[in-house]
């Protein structure tokens, strides 16, 4: 089998995003633009012939190629040719290939037309709007394709950096669900042809027409060996080729060489206000976290997406609609932190995923109800002043009182410590002691009774329930989830069985026990990192808007109590990672004091949360799975980038 040579190829893989531009007026200007918008150029300037391939069949592709001797050179010419065009085309990428030929698949038994173009046209030629529009016809019966092949004019004597010489060809063939067409019933293939060269005729000026071509012909147009030179015919270099031997040339401006906005193939995000910084890092460096590789002017590039590990106690964000890479992603930083932080502690409550324990095999599981899983509904120790408000604030917003509650809560607490240094062992006893206290107060009879009615209706809705109150009892210990936890163990509470109610309350327990029993660190080093997934189930806005309804007094008290947590994050190595597919839902303390964010593809109204930009807005809506925008407030970046998925793969 005789070797012929190396294709090159450049599979476009991702077109520029359509930017609307003011129209030139001016003709220079416009022929400039024309000029420069095209891909109808010679980007190694050693007039080379060019080839590039559109195919019509399940998809669409549309691949340039090359013809070479080598496969060095194939390698070489395929890797600058998709450079070139990157730098021509802000947005535009590829992947390079190359394949041998072999001159026994280089002779297809297909059938093969070439346009004929009459030179200089005076009409601008629009073959690619066709070519889509064919692409999208309901029905196609034939697959197509399309090769345009190029290279800048040097037969004539005067030449031109403006002129180019031109062959198109075009292939048909039945489709698999139309495979009953007969390669005799030529109107239909007529027809395609005829429609591809419509409304480009203005007779007798100019004139496009189609014919069929001999099959061996195939060799020629992928070996790039279509238009003749000088030496075959003993031409000398500075003569011109006779006009009878010229083949039809054309100027870049005259044909519809351009990206159209309906190109259908994967356009990049666009970021109008984007900044990035830069430096060295390696992989395998233990300060940073690395979750993706940049975009630089729509392209996926070399540079990494990186959060350094101890930027992570300001807090960071992951939002986006489901199915877009958030749950990926926080799962792969938390796996690389255990890699590379093996002494960081890592808190995930779980609020929504059943069988959790299965993404995350380096943690212990701890699942409510079970006799493992404990939250104290009051811990004692040297801050007991504090832990009395902590917790009295805690079951009071809960409960959704909101002036008389924590105060009888508290005074309850008080007495338990100061008379027995000791609370009863069940919450429930706990409450009946401050119903006792509200009943000696001198109130009179009817606003006791008003009041008293009110807490007993909503203790017993919350705490009337066995095993809620056997993982609340009261011990002087911490609970062993916590213990491991402070000594850098990976931990997962599962709450997905409780209530929403309960979730509220025992994550809230929760985050007051790591405040009230954290110490204070200076070393500005991430000790601990907490993470909830949907986390607007625990630390949302109230549905209910009435000041004096449960749920909004329930809420507000939380949004108070989880704000006054986060303050003492930083100071005491304290990371705080959220998830949520509806930012918009959440309380505002939430969003604004995390410094990092990363937002995959957000609706409305959460998408008008982090820009004002109406482009932004619409590009946040339109972002495909794993792409996300990046905006770091500790190194006062703002970027787009494309995040690893589960293999930690770009």
């Amino acid at each position: 089998m005789e070797l012929v040579g190396y294709h090159s190829r450049v599979c476009i893989t991702q077109v520029i995003s359509y930017t609307e531009n003011k129209p030139l007026v001016d003709r220079e200007a416009k022929f400039n633009h024309a000029i420069n918008s095209s891909w109808l150029f010679d980007p190694f300037g050693d007039n080379s012939t060019y080839g590039v391939e559109f195919k019509i069949g399940e998809g669409f592709s549309w691949d340039f190629y090359l013809f070479t001797r080598s496969i060095e050179k194939a390698k070489e010419l395929g890797y600058a040719l998709l450079m070139s065009l990157r730098e021509r085309f802000k947005g535009l990428d590829g992947k390079v290939s190359t394949y041998p030929l072999y001159s026994k698949y280089l002779g297809l038994d297909r059938s093969l037309y070439e346009i004929n173009i009459p030179s200089s046209p005076i009409i601008k030629l629009h073959f690619l709007r066709k070519l889509i529009n064919y692409y999208r016809s309901p029905g196609r019966k034939l697959d197509l394709n399309m090769f345009v092949l190029w290279k800048r004019d040097d037969l004539h004597k005067m030449t031109s950096i403006y002129r180019y010489l031109i062959k198109i060809f075009i292939s048909l063939k039945p489709n698999k669900e139309a495979c009953w067409v007969n390669k005799m019933e030529g109107s239909l293939y007529r027809a395609i042809l005829q429609y591809l060269i419509s409304d480009m005729s203005i007779p007798p000026y100019m004139q496009l027409s189609f014919k069929l071509i001999s099959p061996t012909r195939w060799k020629d147009v992928l070996t790039c060996d279509v238009f003749p030179t000088k030496a075959q015919y003993g031409i000398r270099p500075n003569s011109s080729m006779p006009g009878e031997l010229l083949p039809p040339y054309i100027e870049p401006n005259k044909i519809d060489f351009t990206i159209p906005q309906e190109m259908p193939l994967q356009k990049p995000p666009i970021l109008n206000s984007r900044n990035l910084v830069n430096f060295p890092s390696f992989k395998d460096d233990n300060n940073y976290l690395f979750f993706g590789k940049k975009l630089i002017d729509g392209v996926l590039s070399n540079e990494k997406a990186k959060v350094e590990i101890d930027g992570l106690n300001t807090h960071l964000n992951i939002f986006g609609k489901s199915g877009r890479g958030k749950s990926t992603l926080m799962k792969m930083l938390i796996i690389e932190l255990n890699m590379k932080r093996p002494d960081v502690g890592v808190l995930i409550i779980n609020l929504v995923k059943p069988n959790l324990e299965k993404e995350y095999p380096m943690a212990t599981f701890y699942k409510f109800p079970s006799e493992r899983f404990k939250i104290p509904y009051i811990l004692v120790g040297k801050r007991i002043k504090k832990t009395i408000s902590g917790s009295s604030n805690v079951l009071a917003a809960c409960l959704g009182l909101k002036y008389v509650g924590p105060i009888l809560i508290s005074e309850t607490f008080q007495r338990c410590y100061s008379e027995l240094e000791d609370f009863p062992l069940h919450i429930t006893e706990f409450f009946n002691c401050v119903e006792d206290n509200l009943r000696a107060k001198p109130y009179d009879p009817d606003t006791q009774k008003t009041i008293l009615t009110a807490f007993k209706r909503r203790i017993d809705e919350l705490f009337m329930n066995l095993e809620l109150e056997n993982s609340l009892q009261f011990q002087r210990e911490m609970p062993e989830w916590f213990l491991r936890w402070r000594k850098g163990d990976k931990i997962i509470i599962d709450l997905t069985e409780c209530d929403s109610k309960e979730q509220h309350l025992l994550t809230m327990l929760i985050f007051q026990m790591i405040e009230t029993l954290t110490p204070f660190d200076h070393s500005n080093k991430l000790k601990h990192l907490i993470t909830i997934d949907e986390a607007h189930r625990v630390i949302g806005k109230p549905k209910d808007n009435d000041p004096e309804s449960v749920e909004f007094i329930m809420k507000n008290r939380i949004n108070a109590l989880f704000s006054n947590t986060i303050e003492e994050c930083r100071s005491k190595g304290l990371g705080l990672l959220i998830a949520e597919q509806k930012p918009h839902l959440l309380l505002d303390s939430a969003i604004d004091s995390a410094a990092i964010k990363i937002l995959f593809g957000l609706g409305y109204p959460s998408n008008e949360l982090f820009t004002g930009d109406l482009k932004d807005r619409e590009m946040l809506l339109n972002l495909t799975p794993r792409y996300a925008l990046v905006i770091n407030g500790r190194s006062s970046e703002r970027y787009l980038c494309r995040t690893i998925d589960d293999n930690g793969l770009n």
